[in-house]
């Protein structure tokens, strides 16, 4: 399996992640964003720790959490494998995005601040969305709120700028998804996973909530039925004003 430099874990933050959780997301995303796929074989647990800097017994706590979660499996003598978490990816002929949502459980979404950049895919990001490194990439960042100005979440969400889209803010109000629909995208699967964590300082803030308040981030990579466009979405949503449904 080809190895790839770990993404760093450094960065300053006014509340940083435990270590086994950095190692957790970080290797979480490389299952999610298909880097790894079922089968795969992780690094060894030296390789990991030199790879993060961190203790086996960091590199353990991150592997069995996401064994728990159905993301990996591990056989004594042979190593840790990644599971064949996929069959409980949502499948469907139209996916629902932040408005669809809302409306379901009765409010009106809207969306209070944009901010919109056209920036050049980086290599995650290019393996994420099926393009080039160097390729033209929306970046979308937006806060979304109900009808009476409650805000329920920080939405990011990063597609490929190879159709007329607009890049004026002002046009990214609405639904995201309707939007799409209008050039032809519309998407029918997606991985998606869910946890609890701490936000950043800057996603309080966007928030506007305290940074010891649980959020949960939803990290979420959708793609058309003939996979040629696909969209990558980070959303925090206030703990306190958000429910997250599953229907069986």
């Amino acid at each position: 399996m080809e190895q790839t430099d770990a993404r760093p874990l450094g960065r300053k933050r006014t509340d940083p992640l435990p270590k086994y959780r950095q190692v957790e997301e970080d290797l979480r995303y490389r299952v999610v964003s298909g880097q790894w796929k079922q089968g795969d074989q992780l690094p060894s647990e030296a390789d990991l720790c030199t790879r993060y800097g961190v203790s086996r017994i960091t590199i353990r706590r991150a592997i069995q959490e996401l064994a728990i979660e159905g993301y990996l499996y591990s056989l004594s003598g042979k190593g840790t494998f990644v599971a064949e978490w996929e069959a409980g990816t949502e499948v469907g002929p139209a996916l629902k995005g932040f408005t669809n949502e809302m409306q379901e459980l009765g409010y009106r979404a809207v969306t209070i601040d944009v901010e919109l950049e056209v920036v050049r895919a980086d290599a995650k990001l290019a393996g994420i969305l099926g393009i080039s490194e160097g390729d033209p990439a929306v970046e979308l960042r937006r806060v979304r709120a109900v009808q009476d100005g409650a805000i329920i979440g920080y939405s990011i969400n990063s597609f490929p700028l190879d159709r007329d889209f607009s890049t004026d803010p002002k046009d990214y109000f609405g639904s995201l998804y309707a939007m799409l629909d209008e050039f032809g995208v519309s998407f029918t699967t997606a991985r998606d996973y869910l946890e609890a964590t701490l936000p950043s300082a800057e996603i309080a803030a966007k928030l506007e909530i305290d940074p010891a308040e649980p959020v949960l981030k939803s990290v979420k990579v959708s793609r058309t039925a003939d996979r040629s466009f696909a969209e990558y979405n980070i959303c925090y949503y206030v703990g306190s004003r958000y429910r997250y449904f599953v229907q069986y």
